[in-house]
Formats: structure tokens, sequence, C-alpha cells
């Protein structure tokens, strides 16, 4: 018996040297996530909006819904007023008055002022919402920076939009932007193929490749899967095409891995886009920071293997000839760019 004993205790040490490494495993995952847990919760806008970066990312949530709300010609009256109304009371911060230098902040008010004047021009009457001496301090915070000829959105030509998308990468990439109005004609198949081919070029963690792109083309689950995501209210009608990009969790095999599906994934979407720009298809990436319950929505629309997370949606399609994106203004390098001592 001792015999036999001493013959299967190296496996037995191993058997148990592996147990532990796998409970180890699940509690530093455990640890790690509640680090991430704790660091989102002390940061992020979700819990708090005491930092100047929480404001202005709740500035250009609000005042980006703006812009979009201002692309449709047929604008309606007093649109967004919830947010018209929120942003009057951040805008009026101390700190955010403090730090109008910063672009974005800026940008804030200049759409609150096309929204106004926008208004006036077609003689609608806001002063419910939006009183003339809201308009006129914001103007007057603006000062130098304010101009009546600045908006908050683009008019496009079809030929002009596609000038530069075999330019060279400077004028290629700055000539992509969102585009929310097509036509509703399918795209062929052989183009998507070779768009995909040119986005797989995309670079990931020791090329493992973990993205996949679906494709949906059924009218009836776009518009309730396009309903759940939210965010392309009123320009889901032309919508006969949906790319639905996600990143398979099967790739990854370290703790310390746990988020790189949303770096391949970032990193693969922005190949896409540049791919489906170069082969002059409209698209409009739409956010899927959603949670479970969406998820589950989303379950009884379409089915995705459980191992796949969803990274971006994304609405394509055959653009008009004449069209209006927003502006979306960047940063200027100067507020992202921090050299390191």
């Amino acid at each position: 018996m001792e015999s036999l004993k001493k013959i299967l205790r190296p496996f037995y040490t191993k058997i148990i040297d592996y147990k532990s490494l796998k409970i180890y495993k699940k509690y530093d995952l455990i640890r790690n996530f509640v680090h991430d847990y704790k660091l989102y919760k002390k940061y992020s806008i979700v819990f708090s909006k005491k930092d100047i970066k929480n404001k202005e990312a709740d500035l250009i949530l609000h005042y980006h819904s703006l812009e979009k709300g201002m692309l449709f010609k047929n604008m309606k009256k007093g649109f967004a007023k919830y947010r018209i109304l929120r942003l009057h009371k951040m805008l009026s911060d101390n700190e955010v008055l403090e730090n109008t230098h910063r672009q974005q902040i800026r940008i804030s008010y200049q759409v609150m002022c096309e929204y106004y004047e926008l208004h006036q021009e077609k003689g609608y009457n806001i002063e419910n919402i939006f009183p003339k001496e809201k308009y006129v301090k914001y103007k007057s915070i603006l000062s130098d920076d304010y101009h009546k000829s600045f908006s908050g959105k683009i008019n496009w030509s079809k030929s002009n939009f596609y000038k530069h998308n075999q330019s060279n990468f400077y004028d290629f990439a700055h000539s992509r932007k969102s585009v929310r109005e097509f036509t509703g004609d399918k795209l062929p198949i052989d183009i998507l193929n070779k768009v995909i081919n040119l986005a797989n070029t995309a670079p990931s963690v020791c090329n493992r490749q973990a993205n996949n792109v679906y494709l949906l083309e059924n009218k009836d689950k776009i518009d309730k899967v396009l309903k759940i995501q939210g965010g392309l209210t009123g320009y889901t009608d032309n919508v006969t095409q949906l790319l639905i990009l996600t990143n398979d969790r099967k790739y990854y095999y370290t703790v310390g891995e746990r988020n790189q599906l949303y770096i391949d994934g970032g990193i693969y979407l922005m190949n896409l886009l540049y791919a489906l720009h170069y082969y002059k298809i409209g698209n409009c990436p739409a956010n899927w920071g959603k949670t479970r319950k969406e998820e589950r929505e989303l379950n009884k629309v379409i089915r995705l293997p459980e191992s796949e997370k969803i990274i971006c949606m994304i609405p394509i399609g055959q653009i008009k000839e004449k069209f209006r994106t927003t502006l979306s203004c960047r940063r200027s390098y100067n507020e992202n760019f921090i050299k390191l001592n």
C-alpha cells in the first residue's frame, strides 16, 4: 500500500497543484474585477460629476444629441427639452465657466447658440425652455469665439464627401464622418467581402484575430435591434443592412487580458470604419455600452454565441446625393498629448 502511495504521489501532487492554480486564478480574476469596479465607480460620471473632465463628458453627451437633432430639416420645435434644461444648468457651473478655454466646453456654448438661432429663424418661441437672456449670456461668454457662421452640422454632396476616400492618409482620415442618411438600397455581398478583407488587416494581441462581423438584413429584426440600441432614433427607416462587430472571449488566456477584447475590438472597429469609407459605404458606429438587461432583450431578436461580446453595431448603406453630418468637433493635440517627465 505504501509503495502504491509513493507511485501515485507525484500525480496526486500535480492534481492538487492544478486545482490550487485554478482556485488562485479565479480569486485573482475576482480581485481584479473588484479593482476595476472601484476605479469605475470612483471616476466615471455614473456616480460622480465633480471633476472638470466628468462635467465635460456630460456636456458632450448632451450637446452631441442636439447636433444630431439639428440634422433634421424639419426640426421639431423645442426638441430635446430635457437636454436643454440640463445644459443650462451645467453651463452655469462655476468650474465650467472657469474652463471655457477647453475646446469641448466652448463647443457646448456654440451649439446652444445655434439651437436658439435655428428656432428664431423658424419663428419658434422657446422662451419657456430657452429664454433670450441665456442666449445673450452664452454669446458674451464666448466673446471673440462666437461666430454666427458656426454650425454643428455639415452639408455634403455625395461626390464631395468621397473626394478623399482614396487620398493620402491625412486627408482620408479627416474625411470620414458618421452618416445617418441612406437611400435604403442594399450593398452587394462581393463589396462587403472586400470590406471585411481590408478590415482584417487590423492588428490584434499575438495575432489571435478574435473579431467576428455579422451581417443582418432582415428589416424587421434590424428595427428591433436598433430600438434596443437606442441611439439612431429617427434615422432607421432606410437602414436595410446592419453590421454587428463582436470579439470572442475564447481567445484570451490570462486574467490580465480580461479587457483585451475591448482593445482588440476597438482597433478592429476603426479599421472596419476606414474600410467602409474606402469602398464608399456610408456608416455610423452605434455604441453598444449596454447591460445584461439589453443583451437579454437582444437575444430574443438575434442569437449570438455567448462567448462573444458585442463591440459595436454599424448601420451601413448607400448614401444620398445630398445629406448632412454632425460637426463632431475634435480636440486639439494640446488637450490630450501629454509628455511624461
